[in-house]
């Protein structure tokens, strides 16, 4: 008898501790997505963005969350097709985006994308 309650409280156990274990990435994910979230708000801080542009910009990140949803959720794509079509709408988002900023914004924001994407690389190595 005691042997058949000590076996199913460590099978409770383990089960108990193998539902946590399945749980964690999809946390990690999530507090990367939110870190990366931070970032892409962050990049825009210092452009003295109006409302209007900022309501703009909501918009276009709005269309494209939804247009990459789609793309991930297609699974006839190859990952060579989805990758060059995610491509495709980053390049189209900054056109948009580009067209609602003044000249001084663009720079600024040129300047900005250029000091991280060499912050990238040097994380990298």
């Amino acid at each position: 008898m005691k042997k058949t309650i000590f076996l199913a409280a460590m099978i409770s156990a383990f089960s108990f501790s193998s539902t946590f274990a399945q749980d964690a990435p999809a946390k990690e994910k999530k507090e990367q997505h939110q870190k990366r979230e931070g970032q892409r708000g962050s990049m825009y801080d210092d452009l003295n963005l109006s409302k209007d542009q900022k309501d703009k910009i909501k918009v276009i990140d709005d269309d494209q969350k939804s247009k990459f949803q789609t793309l991930r959720d297609d699974k006839s794509l190859s990952d060579e097709a989805r990758r060059s079509k995610m491509m495709e709408l980053r390049k189209d988002r900054m056109e948009k985006v580009n067209a609602i900023l003044t000249p001084d914004q663009k720079t600024k924001l040129e300047a900005k994308m250029k000091e991280r994407g060499n912050r990238g690389q040097r994380d990298k190595k």
